[in-house]
């Protein structure tokens, strides 16, 4: 089985979404060391330098479509790579007319399927249902089959606790999305319901964190904590 993953942020190598893409690997290849083989696709490097990435995705048995939540949906630079693999496979289905035009439909091959693996900044995991939905919305408008996907919130945490052993409690639900995801990936399955998460911290804990993390972002720009609640352009 061969399976693309598509990285949707925008900050490429360096995102979150890429390290999602590294933990999936890593699992489904713990579950089957000799099956297939794994290719990424960057969204932004494709939308800078139009290379190989829809051929990639053309030639794979899955898709895992990993991104960051932006404004509820989903990057553009990630939208356009999606269309343009909708687009190659409008054009596949229309050879595959044209060569077997009365071929018999009970002999078709499976279609594509299409995961998703969603994170956000919110706590709430809930926050990537709807994009998520997208996915599942593009897989019917182009013949792929939508086989779930996991949506991440806290998901600025994930890189940060990599180092985390797994099975440590604020990993816990994070590392159970993955794994359940990697395994339905694995075994050509779907999962059987969309997984909706997040670390496991209180909810209070994980906003004093992030204001924490605005205050010294402040600091390293030289600006003052007051910045935070200007309104320069207030009447």
């Amino acid at each position: 089985m061969n399976v693309t993953a598509i990285n949707g942020s925008p900050k490429g190598a360096a995102s979150n979404s890429a390290e999602i893409i590294s933990q999936l690997r890593a699992e489904c290849a713990a579950r089957r060391p000799e099956d297939g083989e794994w290719k990424t696709v960057s969204s932004i490097g494709e939308a800078r330098k139009p290379g190989t990435g829809v051929r990639d995705l053309m030639g794979a048995d899955a898709v895992v479509v990993a991104f960051p939540l932006y404004v509820d949906g989903l990057p553009s630079s990630l939208m356009a790579l999606l269309e343009a693999f909708g687009s190659a496979l409008e054009a596949e289905k229309a050879a595959a007319r044209e060569a077997s035009p009365r071929k018999d439909s009970g002999n078709a091959k499976r279609p594509r399927r299409l995961y998703g693996a969603a994170n956000c900044g919110f706590f709430e995991g809930a926050q990537n249902a709807v994009a998520l939905e997208m996915l599942a919305n593009f897989a019917a408008a182009y013949g792929l089959e939508w086989s779930g996907g996991i949506g991440i919130g806290t998901g600025e945490m994930i890189s940060r606790m990599k180092g985390v052993p797994p099975q440590a409690g604020i990993r816990k639900p994070v590392v159970g999305a993955v794994r359940a995801l990697a395994e339905a990936i694995a075994d050509g399955g779907n999962l059987e319901a969309t997984i909706l998460t997040q670390h496991g911290l209180p909810r209070w804990l994980y906003k004093v964190m992030g204001e924490a993390g605005w205050r010294r972002g402040l600091r390293d720009g030289g600006l003052k904590a007051r910045t935070i609640t200007a309104r320069p352009l207030d009447p």
